[in-house]
């Protein structure tokens, strides 16, 4: 029997934004503010919308000398072409509700994506990055559920593709794919929708999950081989199994040897701590470059996958890109991390096309920030697209300034009140730092929600002393989830705690 990998999606949000702006005008109400037809008016006639209270009228209008362009089925409504003198006339007719201006609405410009806007640094759209490298001619391979070719930001950028689920095309029928697809490479300079990391790269689209976004592993066994014999430069592969088998993992090492570089989510199993080893597979494979998740506080999100193999972090907390038939949607999961990391690869190749596939790899890892976070939660930091190409192209990256200090959370201990009816936890800084703002939760006998969460500033010996009043009996442990302190970064590492009372 074939094994069947799921799709680790970890979609915590999703919800499609609607493109389109309007406004409704009130004509002539009282305490509104008129509309100035003259405004409106070309040759002394508006264009107009007229509504009414029963079935559009075309009579009336006509005789109020109006010209009839359009009626609409579906409300009560029609357009027309009226003298503007004609239009009081028109209202006071029982039968007309309303007239509007029949206004012109416009396609919205590029939204704003914090998690693009962070990996280019301090640059600003349009990223001056861009001015050496926008991915041109490298071939990225996504192996997904397929990329809908008809959006608007996606289209004329694939360029080829194969489809190994059986429906005879790679086109998207899940979403996924198109989603990832447009944080890759989506067009940056239609003024419209969204923008990809590296908007000239070439996209494949090599369909190897279905509409549910599975797969069976020889349909990515598959896909990873068509990958190698196309010649790819990057594979971005948003999927992952907790199976480490071994075919996957010689098929990666196979497509590395042979110069692909290959990148993957490291997966959404992480708990809140972030102390169990579950990247998952392909990303926990040497070959692969295992992408962790971080959102727009540069912390790690709490379902990214933690372990030794995590080898870069990426913005992948309601990030927003194309979805098939024209839409956009914001998405969450680590499955949105690795396209970040798959476009500034082909920026990187673009930049200098004499780099491997190890060169390239090494790079990205000397450039990433390190975003003080533990090791196995961040790998070597956060993928920067503006130092990657810099080191790429042999420019010389920015001074960046002064480190400040690091903080640490050097001790968290408990203790009883005289009684023991309550609780204290004491949370101690190292070094000592007076008035830091300390915020913790509190957890009774490893239950999925807080027991208490408060936030308090620590005393001359640096110190947060926390009271839990009439504290019941049981097992408690502190998650420490933010330290602030006046020229100091907070390392983000607190030890491991518990206290039974």
């Amino acid at each position: 029997m074939k094994r069947k990998i799921a799709l680790s999606f970890g979609l915590i949000v999703l919800f499609v934004v609607f493109m389109v702006s309007g406004c409704v005008k009130t004509v002539d109400i009282p305490g509104s503010t008129p509309t100035d037809w003259s405004l409106q008016a070309v040759d002394g006639r508006a264009r107009v919308i007229i509504g009414f209270s029963g079935l559009p009228d075309k009579a009336l209008v006509k005789a109020f000398g109006g010209e009839v362009y359009a009626e609409f089925g579906f409300i009560k409504a029609l357009s027309a072409k009226i003298p503007v003198e004609a239009i009081d006339g028109l209202l006071r007719n029982p039968h007309v509700v309303y007239v509007e201006p029949n206004i012109e609405l416009h396609a919205l410009e590029e939204q704003y994506m914090w998690g693009m806007d962070r990996i280019f640094g301090d640059e600003s759209f349009v990223f001056p990055t861009w001015g050496t490298s926008t991915g041109d001619g490298v071939k990225v391979a996504i192996l997904d559920t397929g990329i809908d070719g008809t959006h608007s930001d996606l289209e004329g950028k694939i360029a080829g593709g194969h489809d190994f689920t059986g429906i005879g095309s790679y086109s998207d029928d899940n979403g996924h794919g198109t989603h990832v697809s447009g944080t890759v490479a989506a067009i940056y300079s239609n003024s419209s929708g969204v923008y990809g990391v590296a908007p000239s790269a070439s996209l494949y689209a090599v369909k190897v999950l279905d509409s549910t976004g599975s797969g069976y592993l020889d349909w990515i066994i598959a896909g990873i081989e068509w990958a190698i014999a196309n010649e790819i430069d990057v594979i971005n592969m948003s999927l992952g199994t907790t199976s480490d088998v071994q075919s996957l993992e010689d098929a990666c090492n196979a497509a590395f040897a042979d110069g692909v570089l290959i990148v993957a989510a490291a997966g959404n199993s992480g708990n809140k701590p972030g102390n169990r080893d579950t990247v998952e597979y392909p990303g926990g494979y040497a070959s692969v470059i295992a992408v962790a998740a971080s959102d727009s506080n540069d912390a790690r999100a709490s379902f990214s996958s933690t372990g030794p193999d995590v080898e870069l972090i990426a913005p992948g907390v309601s990030i927003l890109s194309s979805i098939p038939g024209g839409g956009y949607a914001y998405y969450s999961g680590t499955s949105m991390a690795s396209p970040h990391v798959a476009g500034v690869a082909a920026l990187v190749l673009a930049a200098n096309s004499s780099l491997t596939n190890v060169e390239v790899r090494s790079i990205l890892q000397q450039t990433a920030e390190n975003l003080k976070l533990k090791q196995e939660h961040q790998g070597y930091g956060l993928v920067r697209a503006d130092l990657a190409v810099q080191a790429a192209s042999g420019t010389t990256p920015p001074d960046p300034g002064p480190e400040p200090g690091t903080v640490t959370v050097s001790n968290i201990s408990y203790s009883l009140s005289r009684n023991a009816k309550h609780m204290y936890v004491s949370v101690q800084l190292e070094p000592f730092v007076v008035g830091a703002s300390v915020s913790i939760e509190v957890y009774l006998n490893s239950g999925s929600s807080p027991y208490i969460a408060g936030t308090i500033t620590t005393d001359t010996s640096g110190v947060a002393k926390f009271t839990v009043v009439n504290a019941p009996s049981g097992t408690y442990s502190t998650v420490v989830t933010d330290v602030t302190a006046s020229g100091y970064e907070w390392d983000r590492v607190f030890p491991e705690n518990s206290f039974v009372k």
